[in-house]
């Protein structure tokens, strides 16, 4: 068996150089989702990163014995309470939920297993691994699971293509459907509407537009927002970057010139992912979210030729009301080598199965699976 080795990358001049490699790795067939991109991961650790003074980089590069590189693990480090153990997580922490790694050759079951293998093998005696929402579809997720060191942390939720289905409506129960409409009459009676679409040089401005909406939502029902400091100067910095390239847009739905709802939305990959999103508090009752929504599922679909809607994690009950498949995002958290670091994890792991939210009762089926949420 060909010998293998990772290398640490432990700063920012070190990643740069690996510029090209990780970006050949992208575009590799197969390959992993635009969360994994260059832009992503190292827009986030210019504006995230050195925002937490106990993190490092520790991005990790597997290489063959010729030096040729098999993988990509794009992570950092931070103190666990203190110097008890440190902390090894994904780059885009709390801002990615579709993590995976980068493979030179994605649909290589051998090779993923020996990345994790490789991995496990890697992590000292003070290291808690925390990996959260892996990509259930992904070969190293797989091999995870395989060797138990990964399980379930959420649900799935994602919409599929159904060229049967002409109006996106449909997906709804009957009487979700006559709610549903009577509100889109109500507002269509007293203002004057329309769906707008925009990237590029336009996009900086409604982001900043989108974002006063998703606070004053989030305000409006007395709760905090992760869309504050140094996570919202990424988020903006990426994802304007990506929209040059494409990959994101803003959708809005406006009222009578003024914008009451608008989503963030990343197209890649034959997959349209919902980001994040905000309305007004003031047109609540006429559901503007659900109206957007809807006109991004049929976006995604037909304008943009998708085959999945991706909802994210199915945390709210909401995104099961449009007769969804539902898969699974997994998190792994594990101990390095000896007993301290395995009873430190076991300690932490608990820790984080007792925060995760409850999932909603809603009666559908895990896709692949038998038995009903």
């Amino acid at each position: 068996m060909t010998m293998i080795r990772i290398k640490h990358i432990h700063t920012l001049a070190e990643l740069d150089a690996i510029e090209k490699i990780w970006t050949d790795l992208e575009r590799v067939d197969g390959g992993p989702s635009i969360f994994q991109s260059w832009i992503w991961n190292r827009t986030w650790c210019e504006h995230v990163l050195g925002s937490r003074k106990r993190a490092r980089l520790d991005v990790r590069v597997v290489e063959d014995g010729a030096g040729r590189t098999l993988a990509i693990l794009p992570l950092f480090e931070e103190a666990l309470a203190g110097p008890i153990a440190r902390l090894t997580q994904f780059l885009g922490h709390r801002m990615s939920y579709h993590n995976d790694v980068l493979l030179a050759d994605p649909k290589s079951s051998e090779l993923a297993e020996r990345v994790v293998a490789t991995l496990l093998e890697d992590l000292g005696p003070r290291t808690v691994l925390h990996l959260r929402h892996l990509n259930g579809e992904s070969l190293f997720t797989k091999q995870l699971l395989a060797s138990q060191w990964a399980e379930p942390q959420c649900l799935r939720v994602l919409i599929q293509a159904d060229p049967s289905i002409t109006d996106q409506q449909m997906r709804f129960g009957r009487s979700t459907r006559k709610t549903f409409r009577s509100q889109v009459n109500q507002l269509n009676r007293r203002f004057d509407c329309e769906y707008r679409v925009l990237r590029g040089e336009d996009f900086p401005e409604v982001f900043d537009e989108l974002v006063d909406l998703h606070q004053r939502r989030f305000t409006s029902a007395a709760r905090s927002t992760l869309l504050a400091g140094p996570n919202l100067a990424f988020l903006k910095a990426a994802a304007s970057k990506l929209s040059n390239r494409g990959n994101f847009e803003i959708v809005q739905l406006r009222a009578d010139g003024a914008t009451i709802a608008a989503a963030l939305m990343a197209h890649d990959k034959r997959r349209y992912f919902q980001v994040n999103f905000g309305f007004d508090p003031e047109f609540a009752r006429y559901s503007p979210m659900r109206l957007l929504l809807t006109e991004t599922m049929r976006r995604g679909f037909d304008d943009l030729g998708c085959e999945i809607y991706d909802l994210g994690p199915g945390y709210e009950a909401y995104k099961f009301k449009w007769s969804p498949i539902v898969g699974t995002n997994y998190f792994c958290c594990r101990g390095g080598s000896g007993l301290y670091a395995k009873s430190v994890a076991a300690l932490y792991r608990a820790a984080f199965r007792r925060r995760l939210p409850p999932t909603p009762q809603t009666g559908v089926r895990v896709h692949g699976g038998n038995n009903p949420v």
